[in-house]
């Protein structure tokens, strides 16, 4: 198993985020909320936004903390998401918005957000 965050891994385009806004499902606990889709098969088995929004937390510091935990967690949890796009045979879109206005722990964010991937 490779254990990188590629860049192919990290969705970008404006289209496909905006689709998964609007057409996306949601799952959501007192931390995270998460929207997702499938899509046809694509060069990656899943793509990432990740969103840390500056109205909750206010230091850029901070929020990059938070998204360095959350894309290390995605790293080492990759089976997780791999396998949800294989057993449907395509691939998934994933957006993880923050949503609390308190710094996490890296601990606390690695355990929130795997219960909340395992429900997606």
């Amino acid at each position: 198993m490779d254990y990188t965050f590629d860049k192919s891994l990290v969705l970008s385009k404006q289209t496909e985020i905006d689709t998964l806004f609007s057409k996306g499902k949601r799952v959501k606990n007192s931390v995270f909320t998460i929207l997702y889709r499938e899509i046809p098969i694509i060069d990656a088995p899943f793509q990432v936004l990740i969103s840390v929004p500056k109205r909750r937390i206010k230091k850029a510091v901070q929020r990059n903390y938070i998204k360095r935990c959350i894309r290390e967690v995605l790293r080492k949890n990759k089976v997780l998401l791999i396998h949800k796009g294989v057993n449907l045979k395509k691939a998934v879109m994933y957006a993880i918005i923050y949503n609390t206005s308190k710094k996490l722990t890296y601990g606390e964010i690695e355990k929130q957000l795997i219960v909340l991937l395992q429900k997606t």
